[in-house]
């Protein structure tokens, strides 16, 4: 069996788009587990898979493949910091950190994105004010790799060579971030569509995992988990070239005008 006929059988089943997985580290991501349950072929995997539902819902988020660098998407980044955020912390009473949650952070490009635009852009405006930043993802090594916060050039091809000076470091080749700002960041080991929700946020950054990868009563459900993770008035960012529909708008109002921003709605989770 090769992987494409592999991914036809498994993915409908578990509400997958199989054609995005396509990638070739996505099939060495499903290799390596399988030599680890010292399996030989696909087919002894998709037996696995229908045998064992805590694998089989592992295996979405072991196969996405993140690719991620610093301040992707620049206007998402103009629009966080000239409305999104100044929103948010105007509506939360007293002092209160703002919480955000970035899901399938991969390397950790995306919320080291936001603590940098916090310490660069931000901060002076509110002295009185703290973001708590909260990064998962469900790949141990995508995680080692955060807390490392070591870097190729290319992640780091949307930063001017100032933004580099201050707040970086060569180190064996890599760009390694400071610590003034990898300890604005916490990391965790989580599985999206299994583990409950890890708080209660005001921000969650969920950009090209389950509005790319997921279809039809996964995908629903991943809206709803995201949902019941918002507090009210909290605010959701997916892709620029995603976008939510159907049952999902009874969830999430579109910011217009605002590309990939949607505003929790106050009921319709069900």
């Amino acid at each position: 069996m090769h992987f494409d006929a592999f991914l036809k059988q498994i993915c409908p089943r578990l509400g997958l788009d199989w054609r995005k997985y396509r990638r070739r580290a996505a099939r060495h991501r499903v290799q390596k587990r399988m030599a680890e349950l010292g399996l030989e072929s696909y087919e002894q995997y998709l037996a696995c898979l229908y045998a064992d539902a805590a694998e089989a819902s592992a295996l979405a988020e072991r196969m996405a493949v993140s690719v991620s660098r610093f301040f992707r998407e620049a206007q998402v980044w103009e629009m966080l910091e000239g409305q999104v955020l100044p929103k948010l912390l105007a509506g939360v009473a007293g002092r209160r950190p703002l919480h955000v949650w970035s899901v399938g952070c991969a390397g950790g490009e995306e919320p080291y994105s936001l603590a940098l635009l916090w310490l660069e852009r931000l901060r002076f405006r509110y002295p009185q004010r703290r973001l708590l930043i909260l990064g998962s993802d469900c790949d141990a090594v995508s995680l080692r790799r955060a807390r490392q916060a070591c870097y190729a050039p290319s992640s780091l091809r949307e930063l001017s060579g100032a933004l580099r000076g201050r707040w970086f470091s060569v180190y064996g080749g890599l760009w390694r971030l400071s610590p003034r700002v990898t300890g604005r960041v916490r990391f965790i080991h989580h599985n999206f569509m299994r583990d409950p929700p890890p708080g209660s946020f005001d921000l969650i950054l969920a950009r090209y995992l389950p509005f790319t990868y997921y279809r039809g009563a996964r995908r629903l459900q991943a809206a709803r988990r995201l949902w019941r993770a918002l507090r009210p008035g909290g605010m959701l960012l997916i892709g620029a070239r995603e976008s939510l529909r159907g049952e999902e708008l009874r969830l999430f109002a579109p910011c217009h005008g605002m590309m990939g921003f949607y505003r929790r709605r106050s009921a319709g989770a069900g």
